[in-house]
């Protein structure tokens, strides 16, 4: 499995790194976006909210995630217990918005 980066700037002073990491950050956000709109249409298409949490398919994410992580040489610990949580409020979060069209 092959992880796309981008290269990075060359960063020689403490001002380089902030900016990346803050630029970072912002990308990370704007696809944490994307995929909480993607539990939007995930609660309007489910018709029965027991099928909202799913064991099977939330042990198939964290499995890709270790996957990538290890793929990536970043730490997979770290990046399973940060998914375990974002796969936990998703399910919450879309909980509540399947609730919220239906009401």
């Amino acid at each position: 499995m092959m992880i796309e980066t981008t290269s990075l700037p060359p960063m020689e002073t403490m001002t380089d790194v902030r900016e990346q990491v803050d630029r970072i950050d912002s990308e990370i956000i704007a696809l944490m976006a994307q995929r909480f709109a993607c539990m939007d249409a995930a609660a309007r298409i489910k018709q029965d909210r027991n099928v909202v949490r799913d064991e099977a398919r939330k042990a198939a994410v964290l499995q890709n995630v270790k996957q990538l992580a290890a793929a990536a040489r970043i730490p997979v610990p770290t990046m399973a217990a940060i998914w375990e949580m974002l796969v936990e409020t998703s399910i919450g979060y879309e909980l509540q918005k399947w609730d919220q069209l239906r009401k």
